[in-house]
């Protein structure tokens, strides 16, 4: 009868182990032609990670938010992916509720005003892209009127979708004129009266907007004051401006005007930020341009100021339309310090406006002449790159503008269309290329909504 021979077979299998384990700690060496490398036991089941990888997963796993970190988990598979050849927007909270609350309030547009503040540069002015996205989104959901209006503009003679001209007013914004005396509103703008001041609107000249409905003006003084203001030319009022610390309201009692004109009396400590236009009911897009603005300015703006604002108009949406005005065509930079500045700007306003959904348009295309040929500048690959980041960290929406307008180039392809979509500066929108990439966020838009109610009822 043979003896036993298990407990050997078990101290072998053990000694083998333990000589495996400790070749792995052997260095790379090479005898006499014969190279020898360290034996890995875990080699099948571990997948090699170079630097690079590890970075890009070190920023998809944890997102550092003002020294805040937050653990992000994986994401699953969208019930409804988007589709071929569609720019979706991209959200990138953790449950993907960045625009729930903007979602339920439309349901109840019939019944209250639903408003959306677009906060950008000169890609913006004078309506160029936010008249269309305002006017489609009123067709479907309500509202009549163009929403907050500034006392003073440089486009204003080239906004179409309100009449509008002024005399007599002193300037002050984030990126032009400053005084501590002076705070500046919720558009980044404040404007003091001059003696003889004097600012007029009248609707645009489309059926559908050819009356004022629901009027008001927003003010700080800090000593009584008067406004005058007339009516279609022929119907004067006046109001006093009781004095306050904070930033008020004062509607104006009109319907169906088809002219405003207002001056103010007594011009001592008067601020005057804007004129609104708009109804009981509807969408209404607040249209904050700023021409050589880059979006960083955002944070000067005084907390309890955009809060008085809010109280008001309650903003449901809000836009950020920048980084024109950082690309050059000299820039090789990675723009990180942008991100981080964006960054803080991103959760200053998440902060000041709670529940309120936020998305950030990637740059637009923008070409200039690189070694004799008109085509889009390295700078806008990287910027994208950056404000994707931005969203991601910050945990907003996004939407490729870039992508949207057509990608590389797309900006030389819209100013040579006829009739042209862009001008020659390649840079800026006509009215008619303001028209297609409204439509375009329209449709992303309402996509994301149709998504948004088909996962929360499945």
């Amino acid at each position: 009868m043979q003896p036993n021979q298990i407990k050997k077979t078990w101290w072998l299998l053990l000694l083998v182990l333990a000589a495996l384990s400790a070749s792995s700690f052997v260095p790379v060496f090479e005898l006499l032609g014969w190279q020898y490398k360290p034996v890995s036991l875990l080699s099948d089941l571990r997948q090699e990670i170079i630097p690079e990888q590890l970075t890009e997963l070190q920023d998809t796993a944890t997102l550092v938010l003002d020294s805040v970190v937050t653990e992000v988990q994986p994401t699953e598979k969208p019930l409804y992916p988007c589709p071929p050849g569609k720019v979706c927007i991209e959200d990138f909270s953790k449950d993907k509720s960045t625009l729930k609350g903007f979602f339920r309030a439309l349901r109840q547009a019939k019944h209250s005003p639903v408003r959306i503040a677009f906060y950008g540069d000169s890609f913006i002015e004078g309506d160029v892209l936010c008249g269309s996205f305002r006017d489609t989104l009123q067709l479907l959901y309500g509202g009549t009127g163009v929403g907050f209006v500034p006392i003073a503009s440089e486009v204003a003679q080239y906004r179409v979708s309100v009449q509008h001209t002024y005399t007599n007013w002193e300037a002050y914004s984030l990126v032009g004129k400053k005084s501590e005396a002076i705070e500046l509103g919720i558009s980044g703008h404040a404007f003091v009266p001059l003696p003889a001041n004097e600012v007029e609107f009248k609707p645009a000249r489309r059926p559908a907007n050819s009356r004022f409905h629901q009027t008001g003006i927003f003010f700080k003084s800090r000593t009584e004051n008067k406004i005058h203001y007339r009516v279609n030319d022929t119907l004067a009022f006046s109001s006093v401006l009781a004095p306050s610390d904070s930033v008020q309201y004062l509607s104006l009692p009109l319907t169906h005007a088809a002219s405003l004109k207002i001056s103010f009396e007594n011009t001592d400590s008067l601020v005057v930020y804007g004129i609104n236009f708009d109804n009981k009911n509807g969408v209404y897009v607040d249209n904050f341009a700023m021409r050589g603005n880059s979006g960083i300015g955002l944070a000067e703006l005084d907390t309890t100021c955009v809060q008085q604002f809010n109280h008001y108009l309650n903003y449901k949406l809000i836009f950020l339309q920048y980084g024109l005005n950082v690309v050059t065509e000299t820039d090789s930079t990675d723009y990180s310090w942008y991100k981080a500045r964006m960054i803080k700007v991103v959760n200053r306003l998440k902060a000041l406006f709670p529940g309120t959904g936020i998305i950030l348009l990637g740059i637009s295309d923008r070409a200039a002449n690189l070694n004799g040929k008109i085509q889009t500048l390295p700078a806008i690959a990287r910027m994208r790159s950056a404000q994707r980041q931005i969203a991601q960290r910050t945990q907003i929406a996004y939407w490729d503008l870039f992508e949207a307008m057509g990608g590389e180039n797309s900006i030389v392809t819209f100013a040579e269309a006829k009739p042209a979509l862009a001008a020659k500066d390649y840079t800026h929108l006509t009215f008619l290329g303001g028209r297609r990439l409204a439509k375009k966020l329209t449709d992303a838009l309402l996509f994301e909504q149709t998504r948004y109610d088909k996962n929360a009822n499945p």
